[in-house]
């Protein structure tokens, strides 16, 4: 395997993860802040997919390619609350979706040494593994609160490691 072939393998597992993740939630479980102290569901596949945007798309194409509530574009100065408006279920994971495979065809295009250039403050293959990361953290605290909701369906369908 390539160094390319190993991280496209690891976008790859990181959409598929959350796509799987997501999938067929229903809107209670998207959006509600239960269980105490976690925001919901909804809110982390959002900016998971902003937080790929910006850090994988922008700096190619000179901006992202979505718009984002503000509680997801400024969540570090305006929170999520109860009642915020998102796009539904569906629309959540098409949105990550779209924005995983323009990184993905993105990143198909390039060579290793396009990988350790930098568009942005540091080589692009940095900031891949920092959102891979990010993503995969993103998604044990998603899987907890899916858990503890009791979402029990998603348990049984985990699907191998192999995107």
């Amino acid at each position: 395997m390539t160094f390319k072939e190993y991280i496209l393998h690891q976008l790859r597992e990181m959409k598929r993860e959350l796509s799987f993740s997501i999938d067929g939630v229903d809107t209670e479980d998207m959006f509600s802040f239960e269980p105490v102290g976690h925001w919901p569901v909804g809110w982390i596949a959002e900016h998971c997919t902003q937080v790929a945007d910006k850090f994988l798309i922008a700096p190619f194409h000179g901006s992202q390619m979505l718009e984002y509530a503000d509680q997801v574009q400024n969540w570090t100065t305006r929170e999520p609350k109860p009642g915020d408006s998102y796009p539904t279920p569906a629309e959540i994971s098409r949105r990550w979706e779209e924005v995983a495979d323009k990184i993905i065809d993105t990143v198909g295009a390039m060579s290793d040494q396009d990988l350790q250039a930098s568009p942005g403050p540091e080589p692009y293959v940095h900031s891949i593994l920092r959102v891979i990361n990010h993503t995969n953290s993103h998604l044990r605290s998603l899987w907890c609160i899916l858990g503890e909701r009791r979402v029990d369906h998603k348990w049984e369908d985990q699907k191998p490691f192999l995107a």
